[in-house]
C-alpha cells in the first residue's frame, strides 16, 4: 500500500486543487448542512448534484473512483435504512401512488448519503491530507484530534507494510495449502505478531521524532494562503447552499 493509493488525485492541477483547503472545508460543511436540513420525507432536488459535480469534474476525479468508494461504505447505510419501511407504515402519496412513508425515508437517506459522500470525496481527492489537516486546525478543530488524524494517516502505511510482510512470509511457508484449522491458528498468531511489531515500530518512531526535536507541532513546507478566488468560491458556495435550503419544499 503506497501513498498514491489515498492521495492518487490530491496533487493534481485544477481550479479546485488550487483552492485553499479552508475554503473547501467550509463549502462542503455548508452543503452538508443544507442536505441535513431537508425534511425527512423530502428527496433532494436535482440542484443538489451541482456542487459535488463541480468538485469532481473540475477536480479531475474519475467517477469510477467515486462510485467504488461510495459502494464500499454503502452497505452500512443500506443496513440502517433497511428497516425504515417496517417502522414507518403510514401511507403517503407520491406521484399519484400511495406508498409507506418508510420507503420515502429510505430513498431520502440514501440519496443524501450518496451526495454527501461525493462532496467529501471531491474534497479529499483534491486536497493533500497534510494541507487538509492544517486547514482544519486553523479553522479551530481541536489540536489533539488533528494530531491523532495526522499520525493515523502517516503510520497506517507502516502497519499495512508490516501486515504484507507477514502475509508474504506465511505464503512462502505453506502456500495456502494447509488445513483450514491450521491456517486459522496461524492467522491468530500473525495478528499477535503484528501487534507486537506495531508497538515496537511506534516506540522507535517516537524516539526518532523526539531526537529530531519534535514538540507536538508539525509545520508545512508551504503555509496556507488565502486569496481572492478562495473568497469568491466560498461566497458562491454559501449562496448556493442557502438557496437550496430556501427553495426546499416544506412538509
Amino acid at each position: 500500500m503506497h501513498h498514491h493509493y489515498i492521495d492518487r488525485f490530491a496533487y493534481g492541477r485544477s481550479p479546485i486543487h488550487a483552492l485553499d483547503p479552508r475554503a473547501k472545508v467550509l463549502a462542503v460543511l455548508a452543503y452538508s448542512i443544507a442536505l441535513i436540513s431537508l425534511p425527512r420525507h423530502t428527496l433532494p432536488s436535482p440542484w443538489f448534484v451541482v456542487f459535488p459535480a463541480v468538485l469532481l469534474v473540475w477536480g479531475g476525479i474519475p467517477l469510477r473512483f467515486v462510485a467504488k468508494h461510495i459502494l464500499l461504505v454503502s452497505p452500512f447505510v443500506a443496513f440502517l435504512v433497511l428497516f425504515s419501511p417496517v417502522f414507518e407504515r403510514q401511507p403517503v402519496v407520491v406521484g399519484g401512488r400511495t406508498i409507506a412513508a418508510g420507503w420515502l425515508t429510505a430513498a431520502s437517506v440514501l440519496t443524501r448519503f450518496v451526495l454527501s459522500m461525493a462532496a467529501l470525496l471531491g474534497l479529499a481527492g483534491t486536497t493533500p491530507f497534510p494541507q487538509l489537516l492544517k486547514g482544519l486546525q486553523q479553522l479551530g478543530v481541536p489540536r489533539i484530534l488533528v494530531t491523532q488524524l495526522r499520525f493515523l494517516y502517516r503510520y497506517l502505511f507502516v502497519l499495512v507494510d508490516q501486515a504484507m510482510h507477514l502475509r508474504q512470509a506465511r505464503a512462502a511457508r505453506d502456500a495456502g495449502r494447509g488445513p483450514l484449522h491450521a491456517r486459522w491458528a496461524a492467522g491468530g498468531a500473525m495478528i499477535g505478531v503484528l501487534f507486537v511489531r506495531t508497538l515496537e515500530s511506534a516506540e522507535r518512531i517516537h524516539m526518532a521524532m523526539i531526537a529530531r526535536g519534535y514538540n507536538g507541532t508539525i509545520r508545512l513546507a508551504r503555509p496556507l494562503t488565502w486569496r481572492i478566488h478562495d473568497t469568491a468560491f466560498l461566497l458562491l458556495s454559501l449562496a448556493y447552499s442557502a438557496a437550496l435550503v430556501w427553495l426546499a419544499p416544506v412538509r
